[in-house]
Formats: structure tokens, C-alpha cells, sequence
């Protein structure tokens, strides 16, 4: 973690951070919501890698020093969650961002799939893992602003860099970059046998969304460390 976006008051995204400038949003969030004082500092990022620090002055943000920009870690890294019943999707998509994934991918219903979203729907959920998204992104200090995709049909992950979350899988950690994890049930045996690979989580038995956050966790530690 680079210090000064660490230190930063607040993390926020805008379109240039050469000549920053704060959606209604955000200008609520910083003034309202955190009630920045004049003279905090203030990081923020296109969502590509190029970011500055600023100073907070009443209600404007005044870049202070370069922009920099850093190039994407690699190589990216990639969870594919099937939605689970409740919120609990919602803090899957949280965390993922915050442990450090790069893209999140929503399934389609699988087969053993407790949810299943109406067509109309589905434009409104996805709309709120983007804010969700967006948010975490700027809590964990991120300069690059993760992706989502979705829903798309489990047939479509397909690869050597794909491995699906199953106990006894045997794929390692340097094989895979994209982690696949099944609903409440699991994946059937016919969608297991469908997968490129298998990647096993552990001795116990996990919620789907504590298999997305273990999986997600041991793929940053691996290749991030």
C-alpha cells in the first residue's frame, strides 16, 4: 500500500485527477457524511492507475504535488460468485474488492441455484453490485477500479486459468486466476465434471460466500506476496 493513499482522509474516483472534480455524491459523502476539515488530504483515482493527493479546501479538492500513475498488478485475478439468498451477496462483492480482486463475475442461476432473479430485475441488482463495488474500492484505497460482469451462463468460464471452488479439487495456486464459486447446494456433478479445473478450500465445509472470501483471499496472498 503506497503511504499517501494509506494516510488519506478519504479516497474518492473522478475523471481526471490531474483537475479533480467531485460528483453530487461524493461532494455529500466528503462535506456532510466525514465532515472534512480544510487542509485534510484527499486521494483519488480515475480507476486506471493514475491518481493524486489533494487537499481538501472548502468543498474543492487542490491537487498538491504529481499525479502519478502505476501500472496494473498481474496478473489479474478474478471471482465468478452465483448469488446467494438475503444481503449476503452484497457483502460477497464488498469483500472481494476489499481483499483485492480485480473483477467480479455474477452467474447465471445454476442448477442448484436458490436465487433466481426476474429479468426486469436484474439491470437494478447490477447496479447496486457497482455502487457496492465502487464504494469498497475507495474504503481499500484502490487505483484501479474493479469491474463487474454478469449475469453470464457458467459455460462461459471456460480456460487453463479456470479453476471451480469443490472439495478435492487438486489444482494449485499457480494455475488458476479465475476462482469459480457455486451456490447455497454447490455445483452438481454434471456442472463439476463441465469444469477446466478444481480447487480445493479447505477441511471444512464453507457458506458459498465464505468460499468466495477464503478463495479470493488465498489467490491475492499467492500472487500479491
Amino acid at each position: 500500500m503506497i503511504d499517501a493513499l494509506r494516510h488519506s482522509a478519504a479516497h474518492v474516483f473522478v475523471d481526471s485527477p490531474a483537475s479533480p472534480a467531485l460528483s453530487k455524491d461524493d461532494q455529500h459523502h466528503l462535506d456532510r457524511v466525514l465532515r472534512l476539515r480544510n487542509g485534510e488530504s484527499v486521494s483519488c483515482s480515475d480507476g486506471k492507475g493514475t491518481w493524486s493527493v489533494c487537499e481538501w479546501n472548502s468543498g474543492a479538492l487542490v491537487v498538491q504535488g504529481e499525479v502519478h500513475t502505476v501500472s496494473r498488478e498481474v496478473p489479474e485475478l478474478t471471482v465468478a460468485i452465483a448469488p446467494v439468498k438475503g444481503d449476503r451477496t452484497d457483502l460477497v462483492v464488498e469483500k472481494l474488492v476489499e481483499i483485492g480482486i480485480d473483477h467480479v463475475v455474477v452467474l447465471q442461476p445454476v442448477e442448484r441455484s436458490v436465487v433466481r432473479w426476474n429479468a426486469s430485475k436484474v439491470p437494478q441488482v447490477m447496479q447496486r453490485y457497482e455502487r457496492i463495488i465502487r464504494a469498497a474500492a475507495m474504503q481499500s484505497r484502490r487505483v484501479y477500479l474493479p469491474t463487474l460482469r454478469g449475469p453470464i451462463s457458467l459455460a462461459e468460464l471456460s480456460g487453463p486459468s479456470v479453476a471451480f471452488a469443490e472439495p478435492g479439487g487438486s489444482a494449485t495456486g499457480d494455475t488458476f486466476t479465475t476462482l469459480v464459486i457455486g451456490p447455497e447446494g454447490g455445483f452438481s456433478p454434471e456442472e463439476v465434471a463441465t469444469a477446466p479445473a478444481l480447487a480445493d478450500l479447505g477441511p471444512a465445509i464453507l457458506r458459498a460466500e465464505t468460499a468466495a472470501m477464503v478463495g479470493a483471499a488465498r489467490m491475492v496472498a499467492h500472487w500479491r506476496r
